[in-house]
């Protein structure tokens, strides 16, 4: 099986079911916006040829996308969303989702994929999901000293946005404490995150 004709399996059997759920598109990127929030779900060919990534991508349209450049949300790539994640093979691929040596191994792992999306395709999305409820809650739920410098960025811009002042604080600070050494734009943008 090749690129195309796998790409053509998934468009016939996986891409009516997003579509139903709200997602818009054509190509190898579907998206879905709904307020502030934006989905993303892109098909990535993987090197070698022979297998794919199902990249899932979540943001909200007044975060700055993720590269620095601005974007328009109906043209927002998953590389720009702040929350990534990928619909997983199962185990034992080396890397992405085979396209399969036949017909009949390409509709299969097909069939798997609009399996997969019922569970962890729309877990991601249902986290990301509901503005401001969800992200409310994710603050909530999140310990600031235990994630990522980048990631404490984001959820204190949501913070700013949500009007929680005490919170985007202590993300700034956990941020602060936990960007490395050489990270100065990453410094530099949690200084700027709340206004003086």
């Amino acid at each position: 099986m090749n690129r195309t004709t796998f790409l053509k399996l998934l468009t016939q059997h996986l891409f009516p079911v997003l579509k139903a759920e709200g997602f818009q598109g054509s190509g190898q990127t579907l998206r879905r916006i709904d307020g502030p929030v934006i989905h993303v779900f892109n098909v990535q060919g993987a090197s070698g040829g022979k297998a794919c990534y199902l990249n899932l991508g979540a943001h909200l349209d007044f975060l700055p996308p993720e590269g620095g450049s601005p974007v328009a949300p109906d043209a927002l790539e998953e590389s720009h969303c702040v929350f990534r994640d990928r619909l997983d093979p199962p185990p034992g691929a080396a890397f992405g989702w085979a396209y399969g040596t036949t017909r009949e191994q390409a509709e299969e792992n097909i069939a798997f994929i609009v399996s997969e999306w019922e569970g962890p395709g729309r877990a991601f999305f249902a986290r990301h999901g509901s503005y401001p409820q969800g992200f409310a809650q994710m603050l909530t739920e999140t310990d600031p000293n235990g994630i990522h410098a980048r990631t404490a960025l984001h959820l204190a811009r949501i913070a700013v946005h949500l009007g929680d002042r005490a919170r985007a604080q202590a993300l700034v600070d956990a941020g602060l404490a936990r960007a490395p050494e050489r990270a100065t734009a990453l410094k530099a943008e949690l200084a700027q995150v709340l206004p003086a």
